[in-house]
Parts: structure tokens; C-alpha cells; sequence
């Protein structure tokens, strides 16, 4: 009777796992590892789903791959998750579902939108609108304008970005869905003081400050707050920007909302500036500063401390399932010894001994998958790393970039203002100069760290996209000699950054002193990348006008093992050679 016994409780687990949906199972644990930020795992369980959704025909096909996808953007695998996005659109479809299209269509116009992709991102939210609205699902048609609306807004489209947020905002209404209403009338307001009709964006933003407060959404009224600051600053109300400024960063320290706090000292310490309180100005400008510098040392450190705790959890986890294995594999023994004392009962001895040889392929499957694991788990930590070292530095290019922006255009400002003073314009020409390259050179930056750009091809059509945009208001005829085909290869970041940085400084000569009217540039493919820059400028006398300029070049050539040479007279323009063995410069 203990023989029957045991064997029902064996297959007892078997028969309760039957009972019960494993897609949805699988569906619903990485929902919840999505939502705690667990990607990895969520990925895994997605991907479990979908194998398990194939093999049943279930109709959860086209959400489990959604869902796949959603993961694999959060994780910067923009070519997996289209991939995916697709074949949820094509599961979708063979079932009907509706809804699923349009969510899915949406989410890929989403991605291309972050991509700067926005002729195709249009076509995508063009489609989830159209299936949106055919189900007649108010609120999706809403979501799909306000990206819409937010696509004409990054094209400087303000009109149409006005009109797609009004219907939006129209539509939340009908449905009472105040946070939606909240959003929308921030992106209206946003949009009103690109347009300098500061009226209607403080109209806004209140309205938006008032539901805020209604909802107790600490992070919307504290940005809010900063907002309306910032706009009432641009109409000269100091006083009062000063005011909202001050209550956005007791608000955004209160929840700990870091951005905002940063973005509310930068305003107070520019509405104390323009009061004439320039000690509170200093003081509030130096709060800014420091906690910038902290958000991104803080930044840092929780990321670093999370993939720690991440490591030691599945180490931990690892040890708990040896020790079970362990337990099961000494009872077994247990089990086999009594089985052999009683040698009549011959199924039973035969039952042990398939599942002790069961048991032993799985402990030795187990190993092999727990190695597999970690050696996964190692290349995540990497690409994780590598992930954020380019994240956090096009942290700084935005908000470095928005800074300079905001300078350049208030040089251009002073510029036309001050007409009449020559030296006050020069200088204010200058600065514009300065920011604009300031600008180019953090762009050159994030352009670097992209593992995608640092190949040889990206870096010869990163060169011809600066020359072209340089020399576009020079009127000087400029000619290209690319091979059509050009390597993928990989090369090292220091050698893309030093050969971009001496084309820079050789247009950047051609550009103040030859007064050139024809430019040309030549690359040529063989042992060494030779890289050939000609002018019919006045030319000069090597020797006699060679500058920092010249000097720098054949530095920054040198340190990568390559050579500069330069050729020019009097009257006869100026030939510029760079050249490089290929073996340096790959990774």
C-alpha cells in the first residue's frame, strides 16, 4: 500500500501542472518580473510563453510576443524587439485581434520615434489610429495623437502638434481620465512657449498643476511647478518664477525626484540673478551644481549596486537548489536500498531504478545549464556597463546640449541687439561660435560610444557629414572621392576620435585662412587608410605660418602611429595628407 502510495505522490505534481494554463502562468510571472524591473528574467519567461503559445495554438500568441518586445526595447535591443513587434502583428492578425494590432502598431511607431525614424514612426501611429478607432477605443485613439502630436512637435510642427493634442485632450476628457488630461495639458503648454504665447502656456500648466494636486501626483506638480517658474521668468516676472521655482524644489526633494530638483536650482539661481541677488545666486548655482554631480554619482552607484544584488541573489539561489538536489538524491538512495531488501516486489526496484538514472541526467543537465547561466549572466553585466556608460553620457549631452542651445541662441540675441557696438557683437558672435562647436563636439562624442558607429565605414560618412554641414555656407565647390564599398570593420574609439579631430582642424584652417573656392576630399583603401584634403586657396610658406593648428595634427596623427603631411606655397592652394596603418586602428 506505501508502494502506491508513493508513486501517486510522485506523479502528484505532474497531474496539478495539467490543471492549469502554463502560458498564462509564464505570461503572468514576466508581467510581474517586468514590473520590478527585472528585464532579463522577464525575457526568459516571454520567450517561454511564446514556445508554449506555438506548441497549444493559444490565442495569447501576439500578446506574449508584445510583450517580448516591450522587454527587449527596455534592454536596448531596438533590431530583436522590432523583430518581435512584427510577429505580434502577424499573430494578431490571423486571430482578429483587433486591439493587439493597434497597441503593437503603436508601440513600433514608439520605437522608431525614439530612433529619430519619423517618416516610418508616422506610418506605424497612422495604422494603430486607424485600428483604434475601428474598434471605436477612445482611449487608444487619444494615446495614438498625443504621439502623434509629440512627433510635430520635435519637427517644429507647433500647429498641427496644437491641434493633435487639443483632440487628445478632448478625448481624456470624455473619458475622465485626469492623469491623461494632466499629461496632455503639460504638452500643450510645452508647446504654447515654443510659440512664445506665454499666456496660453501659463493657462496650461496651471490647469495641469491644479489636477496634479487633485491626483497627489508629487512628480507632475513638482515638475509643474518648475514649468510654469521657467515661463513666468521668460515674461520678466522674476519675482513670481523665483516663487514657483523655490516650491518646486521643496516639492521635488520631498519625493526625491533628483531631475527636477537640479532643473528647479538652475531656475532659482537665474530669477536671483536677473533680481540682482547675485549671493543667493551664487549659492543656488553651486546647489545646482552639486547635485547634478551627485544624481549621476548616486546613478551610477544604484546600478552598480543592483546588478550586485542581482549577482548575489542567483548565487544565492544556485546554492539552495544544490542543497535541494542534494536532499533528493539521499533520499532516493534511502528509497533504492529498501527497494532491494525486498526483493519480490521486481516493478518497484525497476521504478527506482529509472528515476535514480532520471534524477542523474538531470543533475548533470543541470550543471550545463547552470554554466550556460552564468556565462549569460557575465555578458549581461558587460553589455549592462556598456549601456550605461553610453546612457549616462547622453545624460550630459542633454543637458550640457540644452545649455549651450540656450546660450547660443542668447548670443544670437545679443547679437542683433547690439548692432550698434561692434566689439560687444563680436564678443557675442564669439560665444555663438564657441557653443555651436561645444555642441558638434559632444555630438561627436555620443556618436563614438555607439559600439554600432565605431566601425571605419561610420567613421569616413561621420567625416563627410561634418565637411558637408561645415563648408555649407562657405560657397566653396566641394568634391567627394570615397570608394563605394568601405569595411565594417571595428576600430578602436581613440582612433576614430583622433582621425575625426584632424579633418575638424584641417576644414576648420581651410575655412579662416584659404579663402578657397574649390575643396576636395579624397580617401584611399590599401595597406594604410590615406586620407588626401585639397584646396586652390592663397596658400601659405611651411614653416613660417605653421601653428598650434599644424602642430596638433601631426600630434594627434603621431599618437595613433600615423603621419601628416603638408604641402603648400604662396598662390598654389594647399595639399593635406593623413596616413595610417589599418592594423593601428582596429580594435
Amino acid at each position: 500500500m506505501k508502494q502506491y502510495l508513493l508513486i501517486a505522490l510522485l506523479f502528484l505534481p505532474l497531474w496539478a501542472f495539467a490543471q492549469s494554463d502554463p502560458a498564462q502562468k509564464a505570461m503572468d510571472a514576466g508581467v510581474a518580473a517586468y514590473e520590478k524591473g527585472g528585464y532579463p528574467e522577464a525575457v526568459e519567461y516571454f520567450r517561454q510563453c511564446v514556445n508554449l503559445c506555438k506548441k497549444h495554438n493559444s490565442k495569447l500568441l501576439g500578446k506574449a510576443y508584445n510583450n517580448l518586445a516591450n522587454t527587449l526595447s527596455q534592454t536596448g535591443k531596438s533590431d530583436e524587439a522590432l523583430k518581435n513587434y512584427l510577429l505580434s502583428i502577424a499573430a494578431s492578425k490571423k486571430i482578429a485581434d483587433s486591439l493587439n494590432i493597434a497597441k503593437t502598431s503603436k508601440n513600433i511607431g514608439t520605437l522608431y520615434s525614439e530612433q529619430k525614424d519619423f517618416g516610418t514612426a508616422m506610418k506605424y501611429y497612422d495604422e494603430a489610429l486607424a485600428y483604434a478607432r475601428q474598434i471605436k477605443n477612445p482611449p487608444l485613439v487619444a494615446d495614438c495623437l498625443n504621439n502623434i502630436g509629440v512627433i510635430y512637435e520635435q519637427q517644429e510642427k507647433y500647429g498641427e502638434a496644437l491641434e493633435l493634442y487639443e483632440e487628445a485632450l478632448g478625448i481624456y476628457r470624455t473619458v475622465n481620465d485626469e492623469g491623461r488630461i494632466a499629461m496632455t495639458l503639460n504638452n500643450l503648454a510645452i508647446v504654447y512657449k515654443y510659440v512664445q504665447d506665454y499666456p496660453r502656456a501659463i493657462e496650461n500648466y496651471e490647469a495641469s498643476l491644479a489636477l496634479s494636486q487633485k491626483l497627489g501626483d508629487g512628480f507632475m506638480l513638482a515638475a509643474n511647478r518648475n514649468n510654469l517658474g521657467n515661463v513666468y521668468a521668460l515674461t520678466g516676472n522674476h519675482k513670481k518664477g523665483l516663487e514657483l521655482c523655490l516650491q518646486a524644489l521643496l516639492d521635488a526633494e520631498a519625493i526625491e525626484a533628483n531631475e527636477v530638483a537640479i532643473e528647479a536650482c538652475d531656475g532659482i539661481s537665474s530669477a536671483y540673478e536677473n533680481l540682482g541677488q547675485y549671493k543667493q545666486a551664487l549659492a543656488y548655482r553651486k546647489l545646482y551644481e552639486q547635485k547634478k554631480h551627485d544624481f549621476i554619482n548616486n546613478e551610477r552607484s544604484a546600478q552598480l549596486a543592483d546588478m550586485q544584488v542581482k549577482y548575489e541573489t542567483q548565487k544565492k539561489e544556485g546554492e539552495i537548489r544544490e542543497l535541494q538536489n542534494e536532499k533528493k538524491i539521499k533520499e532516493l538512495e534511502i528509497l533504492r536500498q529498501q527497494l532491494m531488501i525486498d526483493k519480490r516486489n521486481r516493478f518497484i526496484i525497476a521504478f527506482a531504478c529509472i528515476i535514480a538514472a532520471l534524477l542523474a541526467i538531470g543533475y548533470f543537465w543541470r550543471g550545463r545549464q547552470r554554466l550556460r547561466q552564468r556565462l549569460e549572466a557575465e555578458r549581461l553585466v558587460r553589455e549592462t556597463e556598456e549601456q550605461e556608460r553610453l546612457r549616462i553620457a547622453k545624460d550630459i549631452h542633454d543637458d550640457l546640449g540644452s545649455g549651450l542651445t540656450k546660450i547660443n541662441f542668447l548670443s544670437e540675441v545679443i547679437s542683433q541687439k547690439t548692432s550698434a557696438l561692434p566689439e560687444v557683437k563680436n564678443n557675442s558672435d564669439a560665444v555663438q561660435e564657441t557653443a555651436r562647436r561645444m555642441i558638434g563636439n559632444m555630438r561627436d562624442l555620443i556618436w563614438a560610444l555607439n559600439p554600432e558607429n565605431t566601425t571605419l565605414a561610420g567613421l569616413i560618412a561621420r567625416m563627410r557629414e561634418y565637411i558637408s554641414d561645415y563648408l555649407e555656407d562657405q560657397h566653396a565647390n566641394l568634391q567627394f572621392s570615397i570608394p563605394d564599398s568601405l569595411p565594417q570593420d571595428a576600430i578602436s574609439k581613440e582612433s576614430h576620435r583622433q582621425l575625426l579631430m584632424v579633418v575638424k582642424e584641417a576644414f576648420n584652417n581651410i575655412a579662416k585662412h584659404a579663402q578657397a573656392t574649390h575643396v576636395r576630399f579624397s580617401v584611399r583603401l590599401g595597406e594604410n587608410l590615406t586620407i588626401v584634403i585639397e584646396d586652390d586657396g592663397k596658400g601659405f610658406t611651411i614653416g613660417q605660418n605653421a601653428g598650434n593648428g599644424l602642430r596638433n595634427i601631426k600630434a594627434r596623427m603621431e599618437s595613433i602611429g600615423g603621419s601628416a603631411l603638408t604641402d603648400s606655397e604662396p598662390g598654389r592652394g594647399t595639399a593635406t595628407t593623413f596616413s595610417v596603418p589599418l592594423a593601428n586602428i582596429h580594435r
